[in-house]
């Protein structure tokens, strides 16, 4: 039964009735314990049902209300998503909001937590002060000038990055029909700045024997000097190492399992440990007991090893030994690069980096050739060694 004005003015609080009443061509209105009415449409959009807020009674009437789901009616009828015309018809979506939406409605529930504070740090920096940019209606020019200025205060690589992540927002927001389009998706990165260069730095024998030789000779805590050294050893990623709970390593059978909760690919990873390895953890052990939670465990008991000590700590490597300079990731590189020249095979070393396979054999074949790679990571040591000697 349509609605009408007078009965909407009779609705009084406390209301008790239905909650929802409908009126005609897909309008509704959604009545609380408080009696606050709210417009809304209702439509199915690809077999969802789908529903658009139109506002509040009495600050918009019925008719008008009536007029604006018409509106949306004929718009469904032009196969356009309702949504998407509402939203070109207000005032559109704003680069703050939709940053906002991006995060609660997707980055933190289906991203990891490094990217999550990349995200969170992205949002501070660059879409706080700028969050009122429409984001339909801000024009290409604009767009080059605000990237632009990022580049000046910053680099082009990261201007490149920046352009990148709003781009991956607003993709987001489109194909959930929220917006049309935004001249920000035609902008090419060498327009405002530039890609960032992939790092190709392998260390050769002598600098991963020398730089053993140092880490052993630092003065560091035994945690920083063991960390990097299982990074050295592992191939693993710094936060696989840093951020790894004791009760993972299995040393009677020299086996470290990733779960797959920290893992990068979602899928846990089987890492055999080489003598050496299990010697370090033992190590450990012995200094900060068999009972605590991380493998490494930073200044606060029960949080692990910062990546701000590692780093320090690599960059004071890079300080006394003044080879071209190196971070942690190189080491994941190293390991591949030096085993492979040791006709180890690259599905061995891809899976003792924990990437997931190519082609068909990321479909068929979930080997993990886990004695392989216990032989591989063997060898690295005694190469290590038989380079120290």
């Amino acid at each position: 039964m349509p609605l009408s004005d007078s009965k909407l003015r009779n609705i009084k609080a406390p209301y008790e009735g239905k909650t929802e009443l409908a009126d005609r061509d897909g309008l509704t209105v959604r009545i609380t314990r408080n009696a606050i009415i709210s417009f809304n449409y209702r439509f199915r959009w690809r077999g969802k049902q789908q529903r658009i807020k139109i506002g509040r009674y009495p600050d918009i009437k019925l008719s008008d209300a009536r007029a604006k789901a018409c509106e949306y009616r004929q718009a469904l009828q032009e196969g356009l998503d309702p949504r998407s015309y509402a939203t070109r018809n207000q005032e559109g979506r704003l680069l703050g909001e939709l940053c906002c939406d991006f995060m609660e409605k997707y980055a933190l529930k289906e991203l990891s937590p490094k990217t999550i504070v990349l995200y969170e740090s992205f949002y501070k920096k660059y879409v706080k002060p700028n969050e009122n940019i429409d984001i339909e209606r801000y024009k290409y020019l604009d767009w080059i000038k605000f990237f632009d200025e990022i580049r000046e205060a910053t680099t082009a690589s990261n201007a490149g990055s920046i352009l990148k992540r709003i781009k991956t927002i607003i993709r987001w927001s489109k194909s959930r029909g929220e917006i049309e389009n935004s001249h920000c998706l035609d902008i090419p990165v060498k327009a405002i700045g530039a890609h960032q260069t992939r790092r190709d730095r392998v260390l050769e024998w002598k600098e991963v024997t020398e730089l053993w030789r140092q880490i052993e000779s630092s003065k560091a805590t035994p945690k920083c000097k063991i960390c990097v050294q299982l990074l050295i050893l592992t191939g693993a990623r710094n936060s696989e190492i840093r951020e790894a709970n004791r009760d993972e390593f299995d040393l009677d059978d020299a086996l470290w399992i990733l779960p797959k909760d920290r893992s990068k690919t979602k899928k846990a990873i089987r890492r055999p440990l080489s003598d050496k390895s299990v010697e370090l953890i033992k190590q450990l052990d012995l200094i900060y007991g068999k009972d605590r939670k991380h493998l490494i465990e930073g200044d606060k008991k029960g949080s692990p090893l910062t990546t701000h000590s590692i780093n320090r700590f690599v960059q004071r490597m890079n300080n006394h030994l003044k080879f071209e300079p190196f971070v942690p990731h190189d080491f994941r590189r190293t390991i591949s690069t030096r085993l492979s020249e040791n006709k180890v095979h690259p599905h061995v070393t891809e899976n003792m980096l924990g990437h997931v396979l190519g082609g068909v054999m990321a479909i068929y074949n979930k080997h993990d050739w886990l004695d392989e790679q216990r032989d591989a990571y063997q060898l690295y040591w005694e190469l290590i060694e038989k380079n120290l000697r």
